[in-house]
């Protein structure tokens, strides 16, 4: 018969298994929530925008 130790181990790492599965289940939802194109777009700060022609010296 397993000593109580190991018994509370493998409960402790079967509900870690079970948190880790759930954290999953929720980022993979949270993550494909709002990933939709609306139509709407709008620019992006971060977007390549061309530089002007037109070049001012000081």
């Amino acid at each position: 018969m397993p000593s109580p130790a190991v018994i509370a181990c493998g409960v402790v790492g079967l509900l870690c298994a079970v948190f880790l599965l759930l954290l999953l289940a929720y980022r993979m939802k949270k993550k494909d929530e709002g990933s939709y194109e609306l139509g709407d777009t709008k620019l992006s700060k971060t977007q390549y925008h061309k530089a002007p022609t037109k070049e001012f010296y000081a």
